[in-house]
């Protein structure tokens, strides 16, 4: 058996057993190394990756992200969406009537972000439905938003595959994300504890091993659900926009004396119901 002098004591220090005779067998030990099958790779992506969920009333899609602000139509009303707090206002209109489309029209262009940080420009909306076909199920893509690594992050990294050992230095998201979605088979890497991260809430959590690496994030998980919009006053939404009877039953089907016309209330208390050329006000 030859062993492998030049390799020692960077095996070691990923704490890497190897052997060879004709072939060599790498052993993995999962609390200070991992590859990119590991369940622990796939939590380290979903953290680092660009946050693409929170704004899926506009694009229905957790594969890219639409850099804001953004001018938008939703059920003919138009919408700027120039920040996060703008997306109840898209609920709001996507709610108002269970008989529209709650389709979402972009001026364009624009601009979508992918999970890996690149950014894309997007000219039209047939460029746009064929980006969303092309990249389908987005369920690989739900980010865990609450926690952050904190940077610099020390990796080494072996390769079964020349028998080469090397490390490298992560400076923040972009490049852990792509470090992590590169790996490949016969790659190994070991993350150089002590790391931090830090919560939504402020505090830090330092971790020494793989494992609780992956129980903190996996603990968190719960805790960085999409949050659901908060709850609109009745009053806010009705002044919002225009409404029109799709059905009103009072002994029989009476949504004819209704047809065309369109309501819109006011903050004041009055309302307007409009047909055609014709105004009806109500105090």
């Amino acid at each position: 058996m030859k062993k492998k002098h030049l390799l020692l004591s960077f095996l070691v220090l990923l704490t890497f057993l190897s052997c060879q005779n004709e072939s060599e067998t790498t052993i993995l030990n999962s609390d200070k190394s991992f590859v990119k099958s590991s369940p622990i790779s796939s939590l380290i992506s979903r953290v680092s990756q660009y946050e693409t969920t929170a704004d899926n009333v506009l694009d229905g899609t957790s594969n890219f992200s639409i850099k804001l602000p953004v001018q938008i139509t939703v059920n003919n009303q138009n919408v700027t969406v120039a920040s996060e707090a703008d997306f109840i206002t898209v609920q709001s209109k996507k709610n108002q009537s269970n008989s529209d489309d709650d389709k979402v029209h972009f001026e364009y262009p624009i601009t979508i972000t992918l999970p890996n940080h690149q950014e894309y420009n997007i000219t039209s909306e047939t460029q746009f439905e064929n980006i969303v076909a092309q990249y389908g199920d987005d369920s690989a893509y739900h980010e865990i938003a609450c926690i952050d690594f904190n940077y610099p992050i020390s990796i080494n990294i072996y390769n079964a595959n020349n028998q080469i050992g090397s490390s490298t230095t992560i400076q923040n998201n972009t490049q852990l994300y792509s470090f992590v979605q590169n790996l490949v088979e016969g790659v190994v890497v070991g993350i150089v504890f002590p790391i931090t991260l830090t919560k939504s809430n402020g505090n830090s959590e330092v971790v020494q091993t793989n494992l609780q690496l992956e129980t903190l994030i996996n603990n968190i998980i719960s805790d960085c659900s999409i949050p659901s919009p908060t709850p609109l006053l009745f009053s806010d939404v009705l002044t919002t926009g225009s409404w029109y009877v799709s059905y009103f039953y009072d002994d029989h089907d009476e949504t004819y004396n209704y047809s065309g016309y369109n309501f819109n209330f006011n903050p004041n208390g009055t309302a307007i119901a409009t047909k055609n050329t014709t105004s009806i006000i109500a105090n």
